[in-house]
């Protein structure tokens, strides 16, 4: 009667390394997959960040700026304060080429 025994032995033992075999296999597994939603989280912060700078670049770009602006007493346009020019009339106040 000790063969079942010595029989029942090496069948938990060679269970007992297929448990842990398989233990290992899905530890492994479970760390490539979060490995691999890190990668696409990573890019995906990666198209985010690229596309908030193309925006921003390309509203600082488009982007007027505002500036005062008098009117003319002669015609009634609107000319910019800083460097107004001279309109179309002979007779406009602003120096420039008319």
């Amino acid at each position: 009667m000790t063969r079942p025994h010595w029989t029942s032995f090496r069948l938990q033992h060679k269970i007992g390394s297929m448990k842990f075999l398989v233990f290992i296999v899905i530890v492994v597994s479970l760390w490539y997959v979060m490995r691999w939603f890190q990668q696409i989280e990573t890019g995906r912060e990666l198209h985010r960040r690229r596309m908030s700078e193309r925006r921003g670049a390309g509203a600082s770009q488009k982007a007027m700026r505002a500036t005062d602006t008098v009117i003319c007493s002669r015609c009634g346009t609107y000319v910019p304060a800083e460097f107004p020019t001279a309109c179309s009339r002979a007779d406009c106040p602003f120096p420039g080429v008319g």
